[in-house]
């Protein structure tokens, strides 16, 4: 039924969203977190989700940790992140008590804006930095978890190559080339290209036998044939590679490595047509759901991790590279303006600064909304 259908999406995207996104996010405020202790500044509350307040959970040295009612991930509420300057001129007039005016300078001397630009521009890499290393310990627990291995199939031969005279046939999998295990499409490219005019040894299996033939890969095919004249593809065959942790870590880095690279040229592949534009709309909170929900579901599905993993790594480098544009209201924007202070050797206003954030978060928010809308009208095709 059409309404049980809406009901069961909705509540996968609100598995998909828990599970997906606002774990990344208190991970982004704990890095803040940690970075403003290693700094000296105090943080008055630690929330999971936004306010209205649900509880106080506890209380630890001078940080509140809370949990609230609106489950958008969390936030760290530091010392003097707003107007504490000006608040600290009021509040030591005379009629104030030796014990309170030393307690309000204390707590000054730990707050946001009485440390130097150095110190605050470390502290907004808390978030971003924290994001990126989760990211990397996610990417190698892709690896260490095991990633599922291709069955390559034969799909077309070409008349008169290689292959139609070793009486290679369609639906016939390559198993190994010289003795080496194929696991990818990309395992073939590499083993033939070694053999190239020199007799090879592949290794099928047809119709649930093995079979051992060779062949001579041709060093200069025809146009569109290939060295051994075959179309392949890889199908899922159902099992898993797990990587030693050594391995991993080094496959773990080289992924995470590339994510990066693509998200931050993402803009120069859009401009120069390689990914076309129709793939280059922004995805917002119910776009990311959608495709949590679908990982989250293949996971469950395949019984493997590499689907959540996947997608983790994912969100986590967007979040971590999106944080840092130089734009108000971000932690890219309150670096610039860190950065703009170190060199004019004169800062805004605590005040006014944060007026500026406040204003560009705004703006943000109703771009939000416009991305929101545009997932609901216009919903991401999943593939």
């Amino acid at each position: 039924m059409p309404i049980l259908n809406w009901v069961s999406d909705g509540l996968g995207m609100i598995v998909g969203f828990l599970v997906c996104l606002i774990p990344l996010i208190v991970v982004h405020e704990i890095g803040h977190f940690v970075m403003a202790r290693w700094i000296g500044v105090w943080a008055r509350e630690f929330g999971i989700g936004y306010p209205p307040r649900i509880t106080k959970l506890f209380k630890w040295r001078e940080t509140e940790f809370t949990l609230n009612w609106l489950p958008l991930g969390g936030f760290v509420r530091l010392e003097g992140e707003q107007t504490f300057a000006e608040e600290k001129d009021e509040d030591t007039d005379g009629e104030a008590s030796p014990a309170v005016l030393t307690e309000k300078e204390e707590a000054y001397r730990h707050s946001l804006y009485a440390q130097p630009p150095g110190k605050r521009i470390l502290l907004y890499l808390g978030g971003p930095l924290m994001n990126l290393l989760a990211a990397w310990v996610l990417a190698t627990l892709l690896f260490t978890s095991g990633l599922p291995i291709a069955r390559v199939v034969i799909n077309e031969i070409a008349p008169e190559s290689p292959a139609a005279e070793a009486n290679l046939q369609v639906g016939d999998t390559i198993v190994a080339i010289n003795g080496e295990a194929v696991e990818s499409t990309s395992d073939v490219a590499l083993y033939v290209q070694q053999t190239l005019g020199e007799p090879t040894e592949i290794l099928l299996e047809r119709d649930g036998q093995s079979l051992a033939v060779s062949l001579t890969p041709r060093a200069d095919p025809p146009a569109g044939q290939g060295a051994m004249g075959v179309l392949i593809s890889g199908v899922d065959s159902g099992r898993l590679k797990h990587y030693p942790l050594g391995e991993a870590f080094v496959y773990g880095s080289r992924y995470l490595g590339q994510i990066v690279g693509v998200t931050v040229l993402f803009p120069v592949y859009v401009i120069r047509g390689l990914i076309p534009i129709e793939q280059a709309r922004p995805v917002g909170v119910i776009g990311i759901s959608q495709i949590a929900q679908r990982s989250v579901e293949d996971s469950i599905s395949t019984g493997a991790a590499y689907p959540i993993l996947n997608i983790l790594i994912l969100v986590s480098v967007s979040l971590g590279i999106f944080n840092l544009l130089p734009i108000p209201a971000l932690d890219g924007g309150r670096i610039l303006f860190a950065i703009v202070e170190k060199i004019r050797h004169k800062p805004l206003t605590p005040a006014l600064e944060e007026r500026i954030h406040m204003v560009t978060l705004m703006l943000l928010v109703v771009l939000f909304v416009v991305i929101t809308i545009l997932d609901i009208v216009a919903p991401i095709q999943l593939p």
